[in-house]
């Protein structure tokens, strides 16, 4: 009896020996697996949570700088662009109220402004006979006013006490009307007589000229008086002026 009970505690004792030793085991190898699993490897380097999110942080800030680069790139048309702690930011672009090229926006030159018709009242007249051709004068009108002032059509001519203008040339109609600058001068010539025909002329040492409007229904304005340097002989009936020019050289051999 004594035997039995002996026997039936050596076994539960080394039972109980056998469950203690499987349960250090499992704990070792639990250990081992956890250390192994916190060891780095050789191969592949360790990245800690905190270094994981400053390698986040740059490659979202290299994206964004490279954003802004562009954005810096696009300021050269619409503003300049610059990056500032991975953000983009564009700045606009101030309005220099000028042309591309540097070319101010304003205009400017002798076609803008105001224009008023020539009158005798801010033109001086001159009038010149001249050696050729023979038997004509050239007429001058300078501008003496502060505005341009257009010349329309032709001037009306009148030597001393002539009933009414000598006849226009319609051949010598300009390409455009004629504007006079302040300080510039417009031309007309105009011839006192023609071939002999059996009349005689008449000796005069002043011209008139009438100016007229865009629509030529007649004179508006002062007339102009010149004086001649010499007497000229004048048939009325064969005498005939050009139309205003701008360019001399275009009647200078009419």
């Amino acid at each position: 009896m004594r035997t039995n009970l002996r026997i039936t505690a050596a076994a539960t004792t080394a039972l109980i020996a056998a469950l203690s030793l499987s349960a250090c085991g499992s704990d070792s190898g639990s250990k081992g697996s956890d250390k192994a699993a916190a060891s780095p490897s050789a191969s592949a380097p360790a990245t800690s949570a905190t270094d994981g999110g400053r390698q986040s942080a740059s490659t979202g800030g290299d994206t964004a700088g490279t954003t802004g680069g562009t954005g810096g790139t696009s300021g050269g048309t619409g503003g300049s662009g610059s990056t500032s702690g991975g953000h983009s930011t564009a700045k606009p672009a101030k309005s220099t109220g000028k042309a591309s090229g540097g070319q101010s926006g304003s205009g400017s030159g002798s076609g803008s402004g105001k224009h008023v018709t020539c009158t005798g009242s801010t033109i001086k007249l001159t009038a010149t006979p001249v050696s050729r051709p023979i038997n004509h004068v050239l007429l001058t009108a300078t501008n003496t006013g502060k505005t341009t002032c257009d010349a329309y059509n032709a001037p009306a001519v009148k030597f001393s006490n002539a009933q009414s203008p000598i006849a226009v040339d319609k051949d010598t109609i300009p390409q455009a009307v004629v504007s006079i600058a302040p300080g510039q001068s417009a031309y007309a010539m105009v011839r006192t007589q023609g071939e002999p025909d059996g009349t005689d002329p008449y000796m005069t040492s002043q011209v008139v000229v009438y100016f007229v409007g865009a629509v030529d229904n007649g004179s508006v304005g002062r007339s102009a008086y010149a004086s001649l340097s010499k007497p000229v002989g004048v048939v009325d009936a064969q005498a005939m002026a050009t139309y205003w020019q701008s360019d001399l050289g275009a009647i200078s051999a009419w």
